[in-house]
């Protein structure tokens, strides 16, 4: 009964008369959901158009599959970066892939909730200590671990690498320890975050009934784990190592220290490399004519492969295929199973599993005492409060350009995704093909590298609308590069408002873009605003965007129509040729702690969402 009242009620309203305003408003939701296909487009569209001179004068397959990379010579073929490129990722997918899903598996199974330390002594300070330690949540430190990670810049890990993992296998090789392996390594840990992540949701996701039934077959847990619930999550987990492949392959920033930088094909693990987004940022500096036109075709390759890795999701199946498994739960005779009582490998995945969570732990405690061992003595009152000049770096500058930066990107960026979002999820009718249409260039716009971000807008801000290196150049590029995040972030908090609020807003006269703004956006507030922070944490630890569209200066004069260096593109000016390592281990400080507060305001919000609920 009061099902068909409700259904009645919002045929009502349809056929009430809709109001100027109200039609408006969902235009304005419309243009803005829409935005994310424009801007595919119009990436794809400007990195074609820039490509063009070169495509035709190289011509594309001597390009694609030229071996040789000598822009001095007028030749320029892209094989061994791209070959270098799919090695090194292949590596990183083969290492932190496999960490990841084990990683995942062993927190959705085997991570205890609590610790469970016992203390029989009379030390009352002993005894208090341990009941703290007990008190402590061991899965909500994993779940901040990977988040953690998942925050850290790219420029900071490539400092991590350069000084660390480089030293670390130069013992092995006899020419350094730059390389191959170096670069699958750092990529690793990079992608170690977005794989552990997905992978987890995808295990969750799976019926409880899989699991349990398992166990009352007989299975061990590990057996219930590995034969059954994983094979039900495939899906999942494929996607997760998809998107891993995505990141591994567009990233620039980190490897750029580490891979030696020689276009040439690999001859061993330890072997001088270059990957195609290396190549652009190292040679887009000082490129001209032909040769600029090279380094935007290859960015267009890039942008391709990167789309079809991306896209490629959508093939992925998302029923759970466990036909099988539902036959013997059913009791269908037609269904056989042999129960193993053996269940060795079973046990030592499990182990392992375990294992691979005590290296991510590991992972980031070196990570942070490095960076914290390294930089705290270089935060020097000269580099925070002192002036800086053309050849000497301070921090004052590039704080102000990174404030201006995130202050002009959130005002664009936040009205524009909250309003995708309304229409998302308030307007759009679910399923249908519009809705799927703007998603899929939602998941395509999030996939595109920072590389090619940066080169669309040089040729776009900087060059066609005469911006130049500015902040208004950064801050509009930066727009693009947030919003899949407030999008998602925005919709996901939408979702969550209870749907009696509305109808009870509705029942009381209220149009529907009224109980939007009055009811359901501030019932979504905490959503918005992890939105706004995870957004600002994206453009703190931004690099690669920026080099290309607001420069490198080291001096900022408060205009944002200036050039000026962001935090993270600073520590990549400082320490790119060695001569201000003091100043980017200072930086690498303060962008890690910045990283930390902003995770723990994120938890703290959603803590408080939970908590309200």
């Amino acid at each position: 009964m009061e099902k068909a009242l409700s259904e009645e009620k919002t045929a009502s309203r349809k056929r009430a008369k809709v109001k100027p305003s109200e039609l408006f408003a969902k235009i304005l939701f419309i243009v803005c959901a829409c935005l994310s296909i424009v801007a595919v487009f119009g990436i794809i569209g400007y990195i074609l158009y820039g490509s063009i001179p070169a495509f035709r004068e190289i011509g594309f397959f001597r390009f694609l599959f030229g071996t040789t990379w000598q822009p001095t010579h007028d030749r320029f073929g892209i094989l061994p970066m791209l070959v270098n490129s799919l090695i090194v990722t292949l590596g990183a997918i083969i290492i932190g892939g496999t960490v990841g899903v084990f990683t995942a598996i062993f927190l959705a199974f085997w991570c205890p909730d609590k610790f469970h330390f016992q203390y029989k002594g009379k030390n009352e300070f002993l005894k208090k200590l341990i009941a703290g330690i007990n008190k402590i949540n061991l899965r909500t430190i994993f779940d901040q671990i990977i988040k953690v990670l998942a925050g850290i810049p790219s420029i900071v890990y490539g400092l991590f690498g350069m000084e660390v993992l480089v030293s670390l296998f130069s013992g092995g090789s006899p020419i350094g320890g730059k390389g191959i392996l170096t670069c699958s390594v750092l990529l690793a840990i990079m992608i170690l975050p977005t794989v552990t992540s997905l992978s987890k949701n995808a295990l969750d996701a799976v019926p409880e009934q899989y699991f349990e039934g398992a166990l009352a077959m007989g299975n061990t847990k590990a057996q219930a784990v590995f034969r059954v619930v994983v094979p039900a999550a495939r899906s999942g987990i494929i996607s997760a190592l998809i998107l891993g492949v995505g990141r591994a392959v567009g990233e620039a920033m980190a490897v750029i220290w580490v891979s030696g930088n020689r276009a040439l094909f690999p001859t061993g693990l330890f072997s001088y490399i270059r990957t195609l987004t290396t190549n652009i940022v190292m040679e887009m500096g000082y490129a001209t004519n032909i040769h600029r036109s090279a380094l935007i075709a290859t960015g267009l390759v890039l942008l391709v492969l990167v789309l079809i890795i991306t896209l490629s999701l959508n093939l992925v199946p998302k029923e759970f295929k466990g036909k099988r498994g539902d036959k013997v739960l059913n009791g269908d005779a037609s269904a056989t199973y042999v129960f193993r009582k053996k269940g060795t490998v079973c046990n030592v995945c499990a182990i392992f599993g375990m294992v691979c969570a005590g290296l991510v732990a590991v992972i980031l405690l070196a990570i942070i005492l490095y960076i914290l061992i390294s930089g705290v003595g270089c935060l020097t009152s000269a580099f925070l409060f002192g002036e800086a000049s053309v050849n000497t770096p301070t921090l004052g500058p590039a704080l102000l350009a990174t404030l201006e930066l995130i202050g002009i990107t959130l005002l664009i960026a936040l009205p524009v995704g909250i309003c995708a979002a309304i229409y998302l999820n308030e307007y759009a009718k679910k399923g249908s093909k519009i809705v799927k249409v703007i998603r899929t260039f939602i998941d395509a716009l999030s996939g595109v590298p920072s590389i090619v971000f940066g080169l669309f807008g040089n040729i776009l801000f900087v060059t066609a609308l005469g911006l130049g290196f500015s902040v208004w150049g950064g801050a509009f590029t930066m727009v693009l590069v947030v919003l899949p995040t407030v999008i998602r972030s925005t919709e996901e908090a939408l979702f969550a408002v209870p749907m009696p609020l509305r109808e009870a807003s509705y029942g009381l006269g209220a149009s529907k873009v009224r109980t939007i703004f009055k009811i359901v956006l501030p019932s979504a507030f905490p959503g918005i605003a992890t939105a706004a922070i995870l957004s600002i944490g994206r453009i703190i630890g931004e690099s690669a965007a920026l080099i290309f569209t607001m420069g490198t200066a080291f001096n900022f004069s408060g205009n944002p129509g200036g050039a000026g260096s962001s935090l993270a593109v600073l520590l990549y000016s400082c320490a790119n040729e060695g001569l201000h390592m003091n100043e980017a281990y200072a930086l690498a400080v303060i962008l890690l702690l910045l990283t930390l507060i902003l995770n723990l305001i994120v938890y703290f919000i959603q803590r408080h969402v939970k908590k309200k609920r």
